[in-house]
């Protein structure tokens, strides 16, 4: 199961910044959401793909920039990025929180 705290814990080995003062608390919400739902679908995400997921989002928002990102992050965003087109429900939660984001 993905928890808040280590899925912050995660994210800190792809950004330079507090992430706590950067990316709103829904966004990991969110995330735990589709990691707990990826899981019930019998798909399992680690805590890394998690992560991975959850700085794509923010990154994607204008939230994180390029040069707040370590490069760690920036590999783990073009993993997230061909990690979500290979996973048809990780395509469909992403609309589904742009419909929320918007």
């Amino acid at each position: 199961m993905v928890k808040y705290g280590e899925l912050d814990k995660a994210l800190t080995t792809y950004v330079s910044v507090d992430t706590q003062d950067t990316i709103p608390v829904e966004y990991y919400r969110r995330v735990i959401k589709a990691a707990i739902k990826v899981n019930n679908d019998g798909k399992q995400w680690d805590m890394q793909q998690a992560a991975a997921v959850l700085l794509y989002f923010a990154f994607n928002d204008g939230l994180l920039s390029p040069s707040q990102l370590t490069a760690e992050g920036l590999k783990a965003l073009d993993y997230a990025e061909m990690f979500l087109e290979v996973s048809q429900t990780a395509l469909d939660l992403v609309e589904e929180m742009n419909r929320h984001s918007a």
